[in-house]
């Protein structure tokens, strides 16, 4: 049995009191400019429907055109989020995210770091620094102004979250880590 897939779309129609008629020369029609831009969308949103056919994890880049996640990736305000099972390093991490179109994870509000709290294991995200006194940054190299438990190590220079918050640990820990894709 196959699900079917809804496609939402937004569709501006031209305002005016009266409809408009196209007529084509030599052939009357009954079919108003309306109608025929309603025809258009539809025809246009049943080929990009069309576009997101396949296995999705064959086709995660499809996937991402079309406005959807791929299998085994969480949506969540216009994001796709990928929360890992297996364990690897901060930097191995961060390969793996870009292997997937993605990033390892950055947090734009609040909201999210709350619903990523509660749903994850202790896991890498995208702050690292390059060392005990430089400051902590996102992997977009904006910087990281939140609290991190403290360490006593020198080495810790890689940050995972958990259910207690952001917590410093050695890069070359194990540990599952977060992707996370804007639609």
């Amino acid at each position: 049995m196959s699900n079917p897939r809804v496609v939402y779309s937004e569709l501006n129609l031209a305002k005016g009191p009266k409809k408009q008629q196209r007529q084509p020369k030599g052939r009357k029609s009954s079919i108003s400019a309306s109608e025929q831009q309603v025809t258009y969308a539809t025809l246009t949103l049943q080929s990009a429907s069309q576009e997101c056919r396949g296995d999705d994890e064959d086709h995660s880049c499809k996937a991402y055109r079309c406005g959807r996640c791929p299998k085994k990736w969480l949506t969540f305000s216009n994001n796709c989020y990928y929360l890992g099972v297996e364990k690897k390093t901060w930097m191995e991490s961060l390969a793996s995210c870009a292997s997937k179109n993605s990033s390892l994870l950055f947090l734009d509000n609040e909201e999210e770091l709350k619903l990523l709290e509660t749903l994850s294991r202790p896991s890498w995200i995208g702050v690292s620094r390059f060392s005990r006194d430089r400051p902590w940054l996102w992997v977009n190299g904006s910087r990281f102004n939140l609290q991190i438990q403290k360490s006593s190590s020198d080495e810790d220079h890689c940050v995972r979250l958990s259910s207690s918050g952001f917590i410093a640990d050695t890069c070359e820990s194990a540990h599952t880590y977060n992707c996370k894709h804007k639609l």
